[in-house]
């Protein structure tokens, strides 16, 4: 009376449990009329490493929903190394560890055989197909690190020993992989095959990943789904990783844990606080940032990586940029894929983000050479308001004479090909202001250094706002622009990488005293990493090299 079924249950299969050892510890021989059931055997403890959710449950206190967590934790960590570890799960308090410390372990030496009459959980559950095993010799990452067992770190490895050594003859030759051990192996192995399955083949047999780590297309294909969308917009057809898409692997095993992975990696990725609050206000004036970015080699394929986009979103909306004039774009779609995550986000980091108006749109232009240099603005908010405009329409929102400027700038872009520029007229809060986003491949001619003087003397002739902003390589090119001053001191470094060489700058014609520009400005250099990010086969890289830098723009009231 007054008692649940599962708290029967419990109570009945822990007297079991306790029968056995007491008998164990007695040393009176039982009686010959007397056997144990035969699937029941004396080593006594339940290895919670490779326990379905049923076997759990028949553990004391362990209800169904305190199994499928204990499951789905192992799933995310790749295996319980102590029982402590369980302490970590949703779900089993102190008290409760406690009580199961004494009918569990995590090592296989001393796992309990439990009836085999027990239904199999799903995450445990395989077709016994050839081609429903996950195959070693050609598996993403991403896709090993799906094995109960294996964490990122060691799926990592088991890639980069394929790559360098060939394919496995064997899946005992695992144990060659650097961070993997016996208990771990014979942990993993039912899971995996040698041989290329249908789903699994690719050219010439090998599948390490794309550098970002999330390019297999059998994954992609589940992992990304079209996010329901306003008609009116034109991001009603772009893909995003759901919250709630339950994932199918294609090596068969039930619905993987990728958004808890994901979870997982972003609450452990580093995000700033931001020191400075800014209200778009500087001064009693009111003004907004302005932004120049390098995303180095901006592609599909980087974007589809959720750390790469939730870094670029997050780093836009916590330093409230309102524009951003992007370098080094290769594909225009990847401008667009990051404006469909700030406007209808998809990733919990992003969405949580209070601070967003929802009205981001992009734009680019290609120069002759083929380079694609992007800009992403913020249209409205309650504070400022952006508006992209022709640079043919620029002379009707002003009283200056400002045509033989954007002819030479039309000009300019049309016919250089050592240096990739971008001229884009935005309004900002009704303000005309053109920003000539700038790409150089190496040391600017002398040529061209000239052409971009007379665009510099062009602007303050006819007072007009203009501003450079973009990737100048190194400071020389910079100071061949001798009617323009930096909002940044030539000291500020804007690579981080050592390998690479790279400098960001935004240049104003004339002097900044003369300017709309207000003297703020700032390096971002926090924040810019991700655990699900890449960083050669180690994890934690950033979503480029290169740092973003700002500057702040009055407008008017």
């Amino acid at each position: 009376m007054g008692q649940s079924p599962s708290s029967v249950r419990n109570r009945s299969n822990r007297s079991f449990r306790g029968f056995i050892r007491r008998s164990k510890i007695n040393k009176s021989s039982l009686s010959h009329t007397f056997s144990l059931p035969p699937s029941v055997e004396y080593p006594e403890l339940m290895n919670v490493n490779t326990a379905t959710e049923e076997q759990l449950m028949t553990l004391p206190g362990v209800s169904r929903q305190v199994a499928r967590e204990i499951v789905r934790y192992r799933q995310v960590i790749g295996r319980f190394k102590r029982v402590d570890d369980l302490a970590l799960v949703s779900g089993i308090g102190a008290e409760k560890l406690e009580l199961l410390r004494p009918e569990i372990c995590t090592s296989i030496r001393r796992q309990i055989s439990r009836a085999s009459s027990c239904t199999y959980s799903l995450d445990s559950c395989r077709s016994s197909s050839e081609n429903k095993l996950c195959s070693v010799n050609s598996s993403s990452v991403f896709q090993l690190q799906c094995i109960p067992g294996l964490n990122q770190e060691i799926a990592a490895n088991i890639v980069d020993y394929r790559v360098k050594k060939g394919p496995f003859k064997s899946l005992d030759d695992l144990i060659k992989v650097r961070g993997m051990d016996i208990v771990r192996l014979s942990t993993i192995k039912p899971y995996l095959s040698l041989e290329l399955s249908k789903s699994e083949s690719l050219p010439n047999g090998v599948s390490n990943g794309h550098i970002n780590g999330w390019t297999d297309l059998s994954l992609n294909e589940s992992v990304l789904s079209s996010e329901p969308k306003t008609p009116q917009t034109p991001y009603n057809k772009s893909l995003s990783i759901t919250t709630k898409l339950p994932i199918t692997l294609p090596n068969g095993f039930a619905t993987a844990p990728v958004n808890d992975i994901l979870d997982l990696l972003s609450a452990y990725s580093h995000r700033p606080i931001v020191e400075e609050v800014f209200m778009y206000e500087r001064d009693g004036s009111r003004c907004c940032r302005l932004c120049s970015w390098n995303l180095h080699q901006l592609s599909v394929d980087k974007v589809t990586n959720p750390g790469v986009r939730e870094v670029i979103c997050r780093t836009i909306l916590e330093y409230k940029l309102s524009v951003i004039a992007i370098q080094d774009v290769l594909e225009k779609r990847a401008l667009q894929m990051i404006c469909d995550e700030l406007n209808f986000p998809a990733l919990r980091r992003v969405r949580e983000w209070r601070c967003n108006s929802h009205t981001w749109e992009y734009c680019y232009s290609k120069n002759v050479n083929g380079k694609i240099l992007g800009f992403i603005y913020e249209r409205s908010n309650k504070h400022i308001s952006v508006e992209e405009v022709g640079l043919d329409q620029v002379h009707l929102l002003t009283e200056q004479n400002v045509r033989r400027l954007l002819e030479e700038l039309t000009t300019f872009q049309k016919h250089t090909e050592h240096v990739a520029i971008a001229p884009q007229a935005f309004l900002l809060c009704d303000r005309p202001v053109i920003i000539v986003n700038v790409q150089c491949e190496d040391r600017l001619s002398e040529e061209d250094g000239a052409k971009l003087k007379e665009i510099a003397d062009l602007a303050l002739a006819s007072r007009l706002q203009l501003a450079f902003f973009g990737e100048f390589v190194r400071w020389e090119n910079v100071k061949s622009l001798q009617n323009c001053e930096s909002l940044l001191d030539q000291e500020t470094v804007t690579c981080m990488d050592l390998n690479l060489t790279g400098q960001s700058v935004v240049l104003c014609p004339g002097t900044i005293d003369n300017s709309h520009f207000n003297g703020h400005s700032g390096v971002i250099k926090s924040g810019l990493s991700h655990l699900a990010i890449p960083r050669g086969w180690s994890w934690g890289g950033p979503a480029s090299p290169f740092y973003p830098i700002w500057v702040e723009l009055k407008v008017p009231d």
